[in-house]
């Protein structure tokens, strides 16, 4: 009899501990329940392009950068259009790789489906700026512009992986000329966390007040970028090439 006690009394005492292990179990599960989950990883930008579609949203990048870069005097920096110069017929904007190019394989291709062209038109003739005199201060700005219209298009539009962006000119006698032109892979470690860390002012600043920091990172993302336009030149049994080569 006394054997038996014993007995129950171990198997009693496993089932207290047994229930006690489940019932601390259950709490700290219900614990981990009521514990928030980890914050959401903060938005790339407080504004998007809202529209259905991709020529629309691109449209809305446009505005909204263009609209957001003033001079001393109040007026917009730029206009920025979307488009490529005098053709609508661009197949590829085109790099060359050998100098002179004498054939389409003389070319690295950028297929235009994948890429989009703006143009920074300033309201005097042949889209220069009429305010004021061309100065680097005024042309760190633009560079941020660029910089700027890229990251919100390569963040926003896929499958778009190419931006090349037209400068003014530097006066009304010039053509267009200097571009930026960026590819995806350029921008890999902007596009990775929140634009502010970037481009830390959120309203662009005029000409010649960037901070330091801030025009040490357009600096930094434009230097390599900087390519003239030479023209856009057809390629028999192809279509027209948009031709840029890298600033030496």
């Amino acid at each position: 009899m006394a054997r038996a006690l014993g007995t129950r009394a171990r198997f009693a005492v496993a089932y207290l501990l047994l229930g006690a292990a489940v019932g601390g179990g259950l709490g700290a599960f219900a614990v981990l329940l009521k514990r928030p989950g980890p914050k959401p990883p903060p938005p790339w930008s407080s504004w998007q392009p809202s529209s259905a579609s991709r020529p629309s949203q691109v449209l809305e990048i446009a505005d909204h950068i263009g609209q957001s870069y003033q001079q001393a005097t109040g007026n917009q920096l730029a206009a920025v259009r979307v488009g490529s110069p005098r053709s609508s017929n661009v197949r590829a904007i085109g790099i060359p790789t050998k100098s002179p190019p004498k054939t389409l394989a003389d070319f690295k291709l950028y297929d235009k489906n994948r890429s989009v062209i703006f143009i920074l038109c300033g309201d005097g003739k042949r889209c220069s700026i009429g305010d004021g005199k061309p100065t680097p201060a005024r042309g760190t700005a633009l560079r941020r512009e660029a910089l700027e219209l890229a990251l919100y298009t390569l963040k926003y539009e896929d499958p778009v992986d190419n931006v090349l962006v037209f400068f003014p000119p530097d006066s009304a006698k010039a053509k267009l000329s200097l571009t930026l032109f960026f590819h995806r892979s350029d921008l890999k470690t902007p596009l990775g966390h929140p634009l502010r860390r970037t481009l830390p002012q959120a309203q662009p600043p005029e000409s010649g007040q960037l901070s330091a920091k801030e025009k040490r990172n357009v600096d930094d993302l434009t230097a390599s970028n900087i390519f003239r336009y030479i023209e856009i030149a057809p390629a028999p049994g192809y279509g027209s090439v948009l031709v840029v080569q890298p600033v030496a």
